[in-house]
Formats: structure tokens, C-alpha cells, sequence
């Protein structure tokens, strides 16, 4: 198994059981368990402990991703950078990466705060313009004042239309930054998993638009 796992100082990615994802680095390799660094920024109300699983992944060759299922076997302190120790629980596999097409996608779009605790604030909603899409992520400009928007990981709900009608998906921020010169904006990159029927919205409206270019072309 060793051979196969990354490396001291190879970045990782942590994805936790209710599908949040969070960047890491690995500290040691041993035969049966990653050492990695506890991640730098965990969304609020992740609380991830010992005994928690974890899928890890990172790159592994062209255009691959090599993953392998974890638990936090114990949290530690190796002078000042606290650790997790994973337990790995079973031969990590590799998995190759889909290039998604991405194309131009006009229109309002509403983001909304998605939250599960209660609390006395009400839900951020903010209205902006669509910039492109994917069969499986979007981006967007919003105002630059949705702090809320700027966690990686945050829950969103995007509502929007492609021409043949209307879609309200559940997604989670990718990437959230203000622009050089656009102060008061800030453009948002979201991931998503659409239902069937809309993945086959999604799906047509991206193939139409790259039939189109190449017409063009």
C-alpha cells in the first residue's frame, strides 16, 4: 500500500460524510495510516473528531485522482501544528478525471444561504448575473457585500433559467473572489448534482451551445 499513497508534503483534499470538502497537506506516511495537517479553515458547524471517516484524495498522474477511505484514528499536537492521524480503512483506487464542457449562460440568478441551525439572522439572499455553466457547476456575480458566500463549502440554492425553462438546484461554493477592479463584486463558482430531469436540461442546453460553436466554427 505504501507505494501507492501520497506523500509527505503532497496536498490532499478531506471529503467528510455530509459531502464537505477540505484542503490539507500530509505531514507522514506509514504503511497503514496519513498523518495530515487538521485543515486550515473548517465551515462552520463541521465538527470533525476522532473517529470521524473521511475520503482522501489527491492527484495521481494525468488528469487522475487516487482516493482511499479514513477514519481520525486521534488529534494531535506535534509542537505548534495540530494533526489528525487517519486510519486507513481499506486499498485506496483511482478514479479519472471528467473534463466538463463549460459554456456561456446569460440571465438573473438568485443565491441563497442554505442553513440548518437555528438562528435569530435571516437566510442570505443575493440577486446576480450568470457568466457560464457546466453539467455540473456554474458561476456567477453577486454583490461583494455576501460574506456569507465567501466560505468554501458554504450550502447555496441557485435559482435560474436556461431556455426551456426554469431550474432551482442545491450546491456548495467552489470558489468565491472579488475581481480586480470590481469592488462590489464578487464572482462565485458553485458546484452542484442535479436530479435526473435536470441534468438532462443541463445536459442539452451545454451540447446545443457547443453544437452551435462549432457551426461557427
Amino acid at each position: 500500500m505504501p507505494e501507492v499513497l501520497p506523500q509527505a508534503g503532497d496536498r490532499v483534499v478531506l471529503r467528510d460524510e455530509d459531502g464537505g470538502e477540505h484542503r490539507s497537506s500530509v505531514h507522514a506516511v506509514a504503511p497503514e495510516s496519513l498523518t495530515v495537517r487538521r485543515p486550515a479553515e473548517l465551515a462552520l458547524g463541521v465538527p470533525l473528531l476522532k473517529d470521524a471517516e473521511l475520503v482522501v484524495s489527491w492527484a495521481s498522474g494525468d488528469n487522475a485522482v487516487s482516493k482511499v477511505r479514513a477514519r481520525i484514528a486521534a488529534i494531535r499536537y506535534d509542537g505548534e501544528l495540530l494533526l489528525w492521524d487517519l486510519a486507513l480503512l481499506d486499498e485506496p483506487w483511482r478514479e479519472q478525471r471528467r473534463r466538463w464542457a463549460r459554456v456561456e449562460l446569460t440571465g438573473p440568478i438568485t443565491v441563497t444561504e442554505v442553513v440548518d441551525e437555528v438562528r435569530s439572522l435571516p437566510s442570505g439572499v443575493e440577486h446576480g448575473e450568470l457568466l457560464d455553466i457546466s453539467e455540473v457547476a456554474l458561476r456567477c456575480v453577486i454583490s461583494a457585500g455576501a460574506i456569507w458566500a465567501s466560505r468554501r463549502n458554504a450550502r447555496v440554492r441557485l435559482s435560474f433559467a436556461l431556455p426551456d425553462g426554469a431550474l432551482e438546484l442545491e450546491g456548495r461554493v467552489l470558489t468565491s473572489r472579488i475581481p480586480g477592479g470590481t469592488p462590489s463584486q464578487r464572482e462565485l463558482v458553485a458546484q452542484f448534482e442535479p436530479v435526473p430531469e435536470q441534468a438532462d436540461a443541463l445536459r442539452r442546453y451545454v451540447a446545443g451551445r457547443l453544437s452551435d460553436a462549432e457551426q461557427l466554427g
